[in-house]
C-alpha cells in the first residue's frame, strides 16, 4: 500500500522523534537547547563518530534546535488551546483532528528536511556503528 519512500520517511521520522524525545527528556535542568547538544554528544560519544560524523551529525542537531525554538510559539498556542478544550462542555472533535493534521503536516515537513541529511550520516557509519544502533533500538524498543 505505501511505497518504499514512505517506510524511510516515517523510520527518519521515528528516529528524528526519538532524538527530539530524548533530547527533550534527558536532563531536566537544562535547556532544550542544551539537551538537543547532550544527546547528539552522548550520540557521537557511544557510536565513536569520527571528526566528518559529528560535523553531521551537529549540522542535524542545529537544524533540530532551529525547528525546535521556530515552534515555540506554535506549542504555547496548541497549549492554550488543550486548556480551552479541557473546560469546554463538549469536545469539538472536528477542531482536535484539524489540529492533530496541522501538526503531523508540520511534522511531515521537517521529516523532509532531515532526509537528505540523516541519508548522509548514515552514508559514514560503518558496519559496527550500525550493529550498535540495532543494539540500542532493541534495548529501548517495545519488549516482546
Amino acid at each position: 500500500m505505501f511505497g518504499r519512500g514512505f517506510k524511510k520517511r516515517r523510520m527518519v521520522g521515528v528516529a528524528i522523534a526519538l532524538i527530539g524525545m530524548g533530547a527533550l527528556s534527558a536532563c531536566h535542568s537544562r535547556t532544550p537547547e542544551a539537551r538537543i547538544d547532550h544527546v547528539a554528544s552522548k550520540v557521537a560519544s557511544k557510536l565513536d563518530f569520527t571528526a566528518e560524523q559529528k560535523i553531521l551529525l551537529d549540522d542535524i542537531a542545529a537544524e533540530i534546535k532551529k525547528d525546535f525554538q521556530s515552534e515555540k510559539e506554535v506549542r504555547l498556542s496548541m497549549r492554550n488551546e488543550f486548556k480551552t478544550w479541557i473546560t469546554s462542555s463538549e469536545l469539538d472533535k472536528a477542531k482536535v483532528k484539524e489540529t492533530i493534521k496541522s501538526k503531523m503536516d508540520r511534522m511531515e515537513g521537517r521529516v523532509d528536511k532531515y532526509l537528505d541529511k540523516v541519508a548522509a550520516l548514515h552514508k559514514t557509519l560503518n558496519a559496527e556503528q550500525k550493529e550498535e544502533l540495532i543494539g540500542f533500538l532493541d534495548k529501548f524498543g517495545p519488549k516482546d
